[in-house]
C-alpha cells in the first residue's frame, strides 16, 4: 500500500482522548473497530486494507485486543512526548521509548510511489500488525519530533481540553484547539465574570 503521512497526523491521535483535563475524559476509541474507522477516516488507509484488518482482527479476539492496547499505549506515549514539548519541558523518556519501540515494529520506508497526484511511501501491507496499521501515525510523530524545534506545538488553552495543535497562526499566539468551541467557551466565561462581578459602592 502507499501511504501519505501528514505531519500532524500524530496529533489527532492523540486527540482522540477529548477533555483530558477533566475528571472523566471522554474516550473516542473502545476498540479495534473504532481504531480501524480512525485509520480509515483520518489517516486515510486504504479501505481494502482496513477490510483486511478486520478480517484479522476477527479471526483471533486477543491479538485484536493487543494491538489495540498497544495503539493505545502509543497515542499516550505520543500525546506525553508533544505536551512536554509545547510546555518547555523534557520529554519523558519512558514516552520516548514506547515511540521508538513501536517505530521499530513498524514497517520500513523504503520507496516512494505517487498517490492522489502526489506521492507517498510504498510499504508491503503482506503482513497485517498493529505497528503496520498505525505506521503512518508513528511517522508522522517521527518527523514532528525531528521538527519540533521549528513548529508552534501548542496545547489547548482550556484546562479541561488539553488537546495538542500546530499553531500556524501569522502572529504565533494562538492559544485554542478552535476558536468556536473552546476559544468562545473562554470568551463566554470572561464575559460572565464580568457581568457577576459586584459593582464598587
Amino acid at each position: 500500500m502507499v501511504l501519505g503521512v501528514r505531519e500532524a497526523l500524530c496529533l489527532d491521535f492523540a486527540n482522540t482522548l477529548f477533555w483530558r483535563g477533566s475528571e472523566a475524559a471522554s474516550e473516542s476509541l473502545h476498540g479495534i473497530d473504532d481504531l480501524l474507522g480512525w485509520l480509515e477516516q483520518t489517516a486515510e488507509l486504504p479501505r481494502p486494507i482496513i477490510a483486511r484488518a478486520r478480517a484479522w482482527a476477527q479471526r483471533g479476539a486477543a491479538r485484536s485486543q493487543t494491538a489495540f492496547g498497544e495503539a493505545i499505549a502509543v497515542r499516550e506515549a505520543v500525546y506525553g512526548i508533544f505536551a512536554a514539548i509545547a510546555a518547555g519541558e523534557p520529554v519523558p523518556a519512558h514516552d520516548l521509548a514506547q515511540l521508538n519501540r513501536a517505530l521499530a515494529a513498524a514497517p520500513s520506508r523504503r520507496q516512494l510511489s505517487q498517490r492522489d497526484g502526489g506521492y507517498g511511501w510504498q510499504i508491503d501491507a503482506a503482513d497485517i500488525t498493529g505497528p503496520a496499521l498505525l505506521a503512518p501515525v508513528l511517522w508522522s510523530a517521527g518527523e514532528l519530533l525531528l521538527n519540533a524545534g521549528q513548529r508552534r506545538i501548542r496545547r489547548c488553552a482550556n484546562h479541561l481540553c488539553l488537546w495538542l495543535f500546530i499553531d500556524t497562526s501569522k502572529s504565533g499566539t494562538r492559544r485554542w484547539c478552535d476558536m468556536s468551541s473552546c476559544g468562545n467557551r473562554a470568551k463566554a466565561a470572561r464575559h460572565y465574570s464580568k457581568v457577576r462581578r459586584p459593582k464598587p459602592a
